[in-house]
């Protein structure tokens, strides 16, 4: 699998670029097209609350699917687009255009097993090796046509747009997709149906694509556009509704609530927050929820602030909400409160590296040495959660280098410059930290395992 790195990667509550933008293209399976995101500058942020919310949302698709626990995987993407796609591996990638757009939590479940039934068949690797075979024709082409035949019984449409449209490679291409969503929808259905799950949100989705028929093209959602066989996979799910014993099935309360959170979550860090202000959820607790976090991004702290202790004291032990306290705090300044806010939020989500490396953050900065201890066994836990996160290699250095410990700082470091794809400065620190005497076992292993794989092992 090519790495999926032309994202942008960001904390939501802080909204930090944490990886560097790179221009590699890979294949990614969305629901109905092929795409490649290299061109386009997508923001994969990373959020506790979104993540932990989808991924049990997903949790009895994925098991229904033959999965084991916490096996998926599901990371938001800030893209208007009603969509998700897969990239490789078992993770999924909601845009927040499903977040917001979604009539219904069934749309949002539908979908999210439509991306599970790519990733049980297998369809991102072979897909991969499709392109590569198609590769005597123009990328951009290439992917402009699998898009517009994605799902349609004819290439026809898509003849025009390649290169070469009789190459035999690029009509075999075409071929798969068409196969691959066939194959992605039955098993996705197969997966409702095994969780208990009824189609008809897939089904009202799919009608209201299939709606769009008619309109002229500049009213069409881009959906529709890129899907254009909306009609014979309407009938699909519509033959599923008929014959399965799950259509009259309805979602817990529980799940309607957690996407009416996470919808409201979203539209206040992505839409304007003047309009935000201005919007009523229909649960006032969404609503003052939204309305702290729009504040925050005005920069009216205090009233961010007021906000959330007002939500705190109707919900004491919500972790989210103590999270985000923690954020503001940090941006007030107020480093040792938001210490405490941090601490509150991670004894009820222990296992939440965002969180953890926001603690370690706020403990940072309360420029206390005597609490540099905490913040790197916090800040390392992030780091055994996260491995490929380079951000959290930067705080753990800055840690340890305020600590003292020079040579792990420079470890960490170098770890960080691998991540981002900086080899050469990489193998410069492990040379930095081998010229000094006063070294562990640890930080030589490491060292000398950086210089063997990129670099020239000192003696």
């Amino acid at each position: 699998m090519q790495r999926a790195a032309s994202f942008i990667v960001a904390s939501f509550t802080v909204m930090r670029p944490i990886a560097t933008k790179t221009t590699a293209i890979f294949v990614a399976m969305t629901f109905g097209l092929i795409a490649s995101l290299s061109s386009a500058n997508a923001s994969l942020i990373r959020d506790t609350e979104l993540e932990v919310g989808l991924e049990e949302i997903i949790s009895p698709l994925a098991k229904a699917a033959g999965f084991g626990t916490n096996e998926i995987k599901v990371r938001v993407v800030i893209a208007p687009e009603y969509n998700a796609f897969v990239a490789g591996g078992r993770t999924v990638y909601v845009n927040s255009g499903l977040i917001l757009k979604a009539k219904s939590p069934d749309e949002v479940i539908g979908v999210l097993a439509h991306e599970l039934g790519h990733i049980v068949a297998g369809h991102v690797p072979r897909r991969g090796e499709a392109v590569a075979d198609a590769k005597a024709a123009s990328a951009l082409a290439a992917l402009a046509a699998i898009a517009l035949a994605a799902g349609t019984g004819s290439s026809d449409a898509a003849v025009g747009v390649m290169i070469g449209g009789q190459d035999r490679a690029q009509r075999n291409l075409l071929a798969s997709v068409r196969r691959d969503e066939s194959v992605a929808d039955e098993l996705g259905l197969k997966i409702l149906d095994d969780a208990g799950f009824s189609a008809l949100g897939l089904r009202d989705m799919m009608q209201r694509m299939a709606s769009q028929r008619a309109l002229p093209e500049s009213r069409q959602s881009s959906y529709y556009s890129t899907h254009p066989g909306a009609e014979t996979r309407l009938t699909t799910y519509q033959d599923h509704i008929n014959q399965s014993a799950a259509s009259d099935n309805v979602l817990p309360i529980r799940t309607n609530r957690l996407m009416a959170r996470m919808a409201a979550k979203m539209r206040a860090w992505t839409e304007n927050p003047q309009d935000v202000l201005r919007f009523q959820e229909p649960d006032p607790v969404n609503t003052i929820y939204g309305h702290a976090i729009a504040s925050y991004r005005r920069g009216d702290l205090g009233m961010a602030l007021t906000h959330i202790d007002q939500l705190l004291a109707g919900a004491p032990d919500d972790a989210f909400f103590h999270e985000f306290r923690g954020d503001i705090l940090l941006s007030m300044g107020r480093a040792s409160d938001a210490a405490s806010a941090y601490e509150t939020a991670v004894s009820a989500r222990p296992d939440s590296p965002q969180i953890l490396l926001n603690l370690g953050r706020a403990l940072i900065a309360t420029n206390q040495k005597n609490r540099l201890d905490r913040a790197i066994e916090v800040i390392e836990i992030a780091a055994t959660f996260e491995p490929e996160w380079a951000f959290v290699r930067r705080q753990l250095a800055i840690a340890y280098g305020r600590s003292g410990h020079i040579s792990y700082a420079d470890m960490s470091l170098a770890d960080e410059a691998l991540l981002v794809g900086d080899n050469a400065r990489a193998v410069h620190l492990s040379k930095r930290v081998l010229a000094r005497t006063d070294l562990d076992d640890i930080v030589r292993n490491r060292a000398n395992d950086i210089l063997f794989r990129y670099g020239t092992k000192d003696p």
